[in-house]
């Protein structure tokens, strides 16, 4: 047995750890297809109580030879398909060129064997790999023995009493791996994917596809430009990020928040020969490097849901009337019925396979749906629960529908607010435990955290875009704040020895405005080992000038927001920031700019105060649970350590 050192620091591979249970067996078949496997099975092995006690991934591919082995296993990102773009024999695509793929599979389990055998000079060799989660650096391989078994690889990981994977049990995860795999399986009909006992089929699956065309900056157009392939299917898929492809429709990540819709069921792929070379950590910091693209492909996936939601609404309401089951006059064109109206449309729409296909049973849910929404929504809830069989994801939808404002936005703004109050006292609880404040890095969790969530500073920046043509001037008048600071789209190069974010302060920026008026957010996040006083206040003082009085911008019709965000400031800039007449915060008052200086304690109460009356309405919580839960979910990625769930006990 020979013991290889992963040459790389530990901190970097334990991130590999907190992937998807999904994703990290869709890297383990794309590894097998990567080595033209025509044949790949995902077997989950149970306890008697149901568990998944073991998950094996097995493939008749052409193996891991034991040169492979001794390379590939020992250099962190050294692959044989680095240099490569075809499998062997120029038979298919390959998916893979980072070296990253194995240690996905450090998040399923904590001991992994690869079992491998392969043709080497004729002869038939068999390679063993072990790994053990708790020393994640450290991969024992077995020296080669011939055997007279057939080529193919076999992983086996054995996943530890008490650790659930409920997204691999569930039912919709067949269709989630097919939904990653979708377009590597339409092109190579040949290949046969088992998981868990189902045949993964797309085509199964596939309600229509349609290729998006996007509004690109002039960066991104050429012969081949990025585009966003929308797939549509004909079952709910709940993993609906938009998957980061490369052209041909590989998917190489995820990226985003999950699409939720209660109409339409979809995946965007995002395809381009761009992201092909990319590493996982690349493509993470997409939203620095090409915040503008996402930003279009955003845009057009929001258009696009919106016509096709439309659609199927007209499609139901069509055949209600057909049938002769619609219960409103159309003619009716008061506001009451109107909305009343607009509401049983999207009921039905969102009801309409819960539906009783025919007869009098669908009159008698079509009519009790009307009765409730004329005399008391308030029963709708326990029509949906005790008549119609919905999901639970459409329940909640519909769930929290409010009777007197239109309902198309009212659906879209509650899951907003509820949203943003989530993360707001989220963002209290990573602040207020001196634990995870310790934690919290500023490169990678705090400022990704809050690009998501601008609207803090301002509801105008919510779908403010980051304004490429700031960065020269930014940078040129940097030493203003002092050494330890980076522009938000250089933090890549922030980078410790061990593959951590260095620890400095973030200068993130948007710009929003028309042919009139342009307005532009400029924004130092401290870190909240810092504690702002009279010298920080007067470097972003004196930045600020700078800026607005660079030749590119003096003169400029423009308003500037400076903003220095904080844990905690001192005493020695109070008149500075509270003074007569001029709203708290505001340190310098310009006509061209303004600069501001809050404390993140002062900006989230500032946030809360706004929603206090959506709140009382919605009868909304902030548990710490809740929160918890919340920044989990939605900010796995970017949270400390210690607050990732731990293991659960059966």
């Amino acid at each position: 047995m020979t013991e290889i050192l992963l040459s790389v620091g530990e901190p970097k591979i334990r991130q590999f750890q907190n992937k998807k249970p999904i994703s990290a067996i869709a890297e383990l078949v794309w590894n097998a297809l990567d080595a033209n496997a025509t044949y790949v099975e995902v077997k989950l092995e149970r306890t008697v109580t149901g568990a998944i006690d073991q998950i094996i991934v097995s493939d008749n591919g052409e193996g891991i030879t034991p040169t492979q082995a001794q390379e590939s296993f020992r250099e962190y990102g050294d692959t044989w398909k680095s240099s490569r773009t075809h499998t062997n024999g120029h038979q298919r695509i390959l998916h893979g060129q980072n070296g990253e793929g194995r240690l996905f599979a450090l998040a399923l389990g904590d001991h992994l064997t690869w079992n491998s055998v392969s043709k080497v000079d004729g002869r038939s060799v068999r390679t063993r790999v072990t790994v053990s989660r708790n020393r994640p650096t450290v991969w024992n391989i077995d020296d080669p023995t011939e055997t007279t078994d057939t080529p193919g690889t076999t992983v086996s990981i054995i996943v530890p009493q008490g650790k659930r994977h409920r997204a691999l049990e569930s039912a919709e995860a067949p269709d989630n791996l097919a939904a990653r795999l979708a377009f590597y399986l339409k092109a190579y009909p040949g290949i046969k994917v088992v998981y868990d006992g189902a045949i993964l089929d797309p085509e199964n699956i596939i309600q229509d596809l349609v290729d998006l065309r996007l509004d690109l900056p002039p960066e991104y157009i050429s012969e081949a430009p990025p585009i966003v392939t929308f797939v549509e299917w004909k079952t709910r898929i709940t993993d609906r990020k938009m998957l980061v492809c490369n052209a041909e429709g590989i998917a190489l990540a995820e990226y985003g928040e999950d699409w939720h819709d209660a109409v339409v069921s979809f995946t965007p792929y995002l395809r381009w020969r761009g992201f092909s070379d990319m590493s996982v950590d690349n493509i993470h910091m997409l939203t620095m490097t090409h915040a503008s693209l996402l930003y279009a492909a955003e845009q057009a996936i929001r258009k696009h849901v919106s016509r096709r939601r439309n659609e199927i609404s007209r499609q139901v309401v069509e055949q209600l009337k057909t049938e002769g089951l619609y219960p409103y006059d159309m003619t009716e064109t008061s506001p009451t019925q109107m909305v009343e109206r607009q509401t049983f449309d999207l009921v039905v729409t969102v009801a309409r396979t819960a539906l009783p296909p025919r007869g009098a049973p669908r009159q008698l849910s079509v009519n009790l749906i009307q009765a409730a929404l004329e005399r008391d929504p308030s029963d709708l809830h326990g029509i949906l629960d005790r008549v119609l069989s919905l999901n639970p994801e459409e329940r909640a939808h519909l769930g929290r529908l409010i009777n007197d404002t239109q309902l198309s936005s009212v659906i879209s703004a509650t899951n907003t607010i509820v949203d943003r109050l989530n993360f707001i006292g989220g963002l209290r609880k990573l602040l207020a435990d001196p634990q995870l404040r310790r934690e919290l890095r500023e490169v990678d969790q705090l400022h990704p955290m809050i690009a998501k969530n601008l609207w803090l500073f301002g509801e105008e920046w919510t779908l403010a875009r980051t304004e490429v043509g700031l960065t020269s001037v930014l940078r040129e008048h940097l030493q203003h704040l002092g050494n330890d600071i980076a522009l938000e789209s250089e933090l890549e190069r922030v980078t410790r020895d061990d593959g951590r974010s260095g620890r400095v302060d973030v200068l993130l920026y948007r710009g929003v405005g028309d042919e009139r008026q342009n307005e532009r957010l400029v924004v130092e996040l401290k870190r909240p080992t810092v504690r702002v006083g009279r010298p920080e206040l007067e470097q972003v003082k004196s930045y600020a000038r700078a800026i607005v009085e660079d030749p590119q911008y003096r003169g400029v019709k423009c308003k500037w927001k400076f903003v220095l965000a904080t844990y905690d400031y001192d005493d020695s800039i109070n008149r500075d920031i509270r003074q007569r007449e001029k709203p708290p915060g505001l340190a310098d008052d310009q006509e061209e700019y303004g600069v501001w200086v809050q404390s993140w304690g002062e900006i989230l109460d500032a946030a809360e105060r706004k929603l206090f009356f959506f709140r009382k309405q919605l009868e909304y919580e902030a548990t710490d649970e809740r929160v918890t839960r919340y920044l989990r979910e939605s900010y796995q990625e970017f949270i400390p350590e210690s607050l990732h769930e731990p293991y659960e006990q059966d």
